[in-house]
């Protein structure tokens, strides 16, 4: 019975995983070092589902926050290199919290094998509405006016929304003061609240409320303009190329993992990233595809921690 559940699977597996010769002999664990819940972990589980489907094994999520995503990288970093305990993570596990902690307990260059990156979302810097700036040079003239006063909001020390409201202050030469909250949830509640003037947030987090005139959307990330905010800039237009970072999630697994492992795996996320039902889903979250093969993500991982590193090392940066 075994024998013909490991026959069906390898019938289904892509081309190049059976190629690699290796498929997974019991259900895969892929740890999320978040709490369940966002569009990432939703996307991620139809992600696991065709994975599932493709190699003939469950994969299952196996949620583990803290500590800026160093809790659910270090447990990946010290699993068993079997290709059976992956890590699926945005931005943070890879390229940000190891510059925020002086001993994260691994190392995103040598702790593990990377798979593939999956996807980009594209970051907003957004305003409450009905404020005095529609636009990113009516937003500049009044933080110039008013140095220190006007405040953007984000998910915590150290997150993405904060890097990005740092690094972008210091590009513009304007003041501008930072109001961490626990989540992103309570800042953009806040800002739409008025309490603060601005965020940057994922899109899918804030096109809905740019449709419902709640907030303007100033100016978003990406080499192109986002389809669910056509009318928005890029920060390129906007006069900002050096700010083009992005949310986006990689799958990774403990360094290692045997070649064949990785490549039946990177394979079935290809396979998976071509689907309709996926391809569907991106476009309705605002996701670019990223895919290739793991050299790819490997040297994101190294180009964009070096980046991080230099925002974080030159706003002083720690991690609360």
């Amino acid at each position: 019975m075994l024998r013909r559940h490991l026959l069906a699977a390898a019938a289904l597996a892509p081309v190049a995983a059976r190629a690699a010769g290796w498929l997974p002999e019991r259900p895969v664990t892929i740890v999320n070092p978040f709490s369940p819940g966002g569009f990432t972990d939703g996307f991620g589980r139809g992600i696991a589902l065709h994975l599932q489907r493709l190699l003939g094994q469950p994969f299952v999520f196996d949620y583990r926050p803290g500590a800026a995503a160093t809790l659910g990288a270090q447990h990946v970093a010290r699993a068993a290199p079997d290709g059976h305990t992956l890590l699926y993570s945005p931005t943070t596990a890879w390229v940000v919290s190891p510059h925020l902690y002086r001993n994260p307990g691994y190392d995103p260059a040598t702790s593990f094998a990377p798979i593939a990156a999956i996807s980009a979302t594209p970051m907003v810097l957004t305003a409450k509405a009905g404020s005095a700036f529609r636009d990113v040079p009516g937003l500049l003239a009044e933080a110039k006016k008013r140095p220190g006063e006007l405040s953007y909001a984000s998910a915590g020390a150290g997150s993405l929304p904060h890097l990005m409201g740092t690094y972008f202050t210091t590009l513009a030469g304007v003041a501008l003061t930072h109001v961490p909250y626990r989540g992103g949830a309570p800042a953009m509640n806040d800002l739409l609240a008025g309490h603060v003037d601005l965020m940057f947030e994922a899109v899918p987090n804030v096109a809905q409320h740019v449709a419902a005139g709640r907030a303007v959307a100033l100016m978003t990330s990406g080499t192109a303009r986002t389809p669910l905010l056509p009318e928005v800039p890029t920060v390129a237009e906007a006069g900002f190329p050096d700010l083009d970072l992005t949310s986006w999630i990689g799958l990774g697994a403990p360094a290692g993992t045997p070649a064949a492992a990785v490549a039946a795996l990177n394979a079935a996320v290809g396979e998976a990233l071509a689907a309709e039902d996926t391809r569907a889903a991106m476009m309705r979250l605002g996701m670019a595809r990223l895919g290739g093969p793991p050299q790819a993500m490997a040297d994101r991982i190294a180009r964009e921690g070096e980046v991080y590193r230099r925002i974080i090392a030159g706003a002083g940066i720690t991690a609360e």
